[in-house]
């Protein structure tokens, strides 16, 4: 049978499927079984629903046995196996014979024969094959036949009938096939009735006598009959138990392949679960770990950051005691200058121009930048006030804001290069 495969697959069926090595392993396990033992591999187109025809593929053609009310029958069935398979499903249509019929309004067989069962609808490569395929249609067959015997053309004559009809009535007696006719008053007549009477004696001796024989050999044949109703009832009690107890063991194993294959199913989906619930709490675990180093590498930065800003703070405390001392000496020289009286208005006016002089000629440009940095933002300010007063119109608002940033921003702009330049040359001046 492995050689009529790989001779198929090698000869008429080379390149049709994707998968042979699983093809001949399904076939092989399938037919090693009590379900697939009649099935033959063969080649035949494959003709769909919708009149597409494919080119010549495998076919397990055959019976498929089944228990109904315990007795065994045999559906014959033909399993068609696409192009595609084992990742589309098996095709099975049931073939009855011209003496059998497909029931109408069966749940799993359609009219034109098409099996249609749960098994296939959810039918996948790594859960699925043939052997379990089979099991399913015996069960579902079994509880449900697909098909029934048509009714004969004309009713049968019964054998009995003909034996009783081929055997004609009995002879009369003989007694009363003899009659006298003569006579009984003649002495002629006396002698010939005595000589009747003693033939008749005698016939009627061998009469019984016969009959005591046949009576004796009908005897002989109902014992004989009976023996052998009873031997060949015993041959049947043995077969019928021989055939029960493979059933039963047939049945057995059909429910270990079934229970097996429902355990291998569950067991597969919770180690599924079980591989997509540590997938996602290991890609967690890195999530956290991503972020425990986030956390660490801020801390480390707000250290530093802290460090620098105490390290500004005390270079501020030390410009701001710089800066107290000043306006202390500042104060005492005004002090001295108010007692001696030499001042006037517009040289106290002056002195306090005076505060703050620019050393070089970045620090007074930078002086003159700031004043006028301060003065567009006290701009801004009053066109604002105005703006909300609805002393100006917005149109107004706008083009003087416009004027007034672009200055701004040339303004801030020369601070910041001032700044760079006395940043880079801090004794420059």
């Amino acid at each position: 049978m492995a050689n009529t495969l790989q001779y198929l697959l090698s000869r008429n069926l080379s390149g049709v499927y994707r998968d042979p090595q699983r093809l001949i392993r399904d076939v092989e396990t399938l037919q090693k079984t009590s379900l697939g033992r009649n099935l033959n591999p063969t080649t035949e187109p494959l003709t769909s629903n919708d009149g597409s025809v494919t080119p010549s593929v495998l076919v397990l053609n055959g019976t498929l046995p089944m228990v109904y009310r315990n007795v065994t029958y045999n559906i014959p069935i033909d399993l068609y196996l696409p192009p595609q398979y084992p990742q589309r499903a098996p095709i099975v249509y049931v073939r009855p014979v011209s003496s059998m019929a497909i029931k109408e309004n069966h749940r799993h067989v359609g009219r034109d024969g098409m099996v249609y069962m749960p098994y296939l609808h959810e039918w996948g490569a790594q859960t699925h094959d043939l052997r379990e395929l089979c099991v399913w249609m015996s069960s579902l067959f079994g509880s449900e036949p697909p098909c029934y015997a048509r009714p004969a053309g004309a009713p049968r004559v019964s054998a009995a009938s003909n034996v009783a009809a081929s055997y004609g009535s009995r002879p009369p007696a003989y007694a009363q096939a003899t009659q006298s006719t003569t006579n009984t008053n003649s002495p002629y007549v006396a002698a010939s009735n005595s000589n009747n009477n003693r033939s008749r004696e005698a016939e009627e001796q061998e009469r019984r006598k016969q009959q005591q024989i046949e009576k004796e050999v009908a005897e002989a044949n109902l014992a004989a009959k009976i023996a052998r109703e009873e031997s060949l009832k015993e041959a049947k009690l043995k077969a019928e138990q021989s055939r029960l107890q493979k059933d039963h063991e047939e049945k057995l194993s059909s429910m270990r392949v079934m229970a097996t294959s429902k355990v291998e199913y569950e067991l597969q989906v919770v180690f599924r679960d079980a591989k997509d619930d540590l997938r996602v709490t290991l890609k967690n675990q890195k999530l956290l770990d991503y972020g425990k180093e986030e956390i660490q590498q801020l801390l480390k930065e707000g250290e530093e950051r802290k460090e620098e800003l105490m390290a500004l703070n005390d270079e501020m405390d030390g410009a701001v005691k710089k800066l107290e001392g000043w306006l202390v000496a500042a104060e005492t020289q005004q002090q001295q200058e108010g007692e001696n009286g030499n001042s006037n208005s517009s040289s106290q006016s002056s002195k306090v121009d005076q505060i703050a002089l620019p050393v070089d000629t970045h620090s007074s440009q930078m002086l003159q930048l700031a004043a006028e940095n301060a003065a567009i933002d006290d701009c801004f300010y009053f066109l604002d006030q105005s703006l909300a007063q609805k002393n100006i119109p917005l149109k107004v608002f706008l083009e003087e804001v416009r004027k007034l940033s672009k200055r701004q921003f040339t303004v801030k702009a020369h601070l910041i290069k001032i700044r760079d330049a006395k940043a880079s040359n801090p004794f420059d001046g």
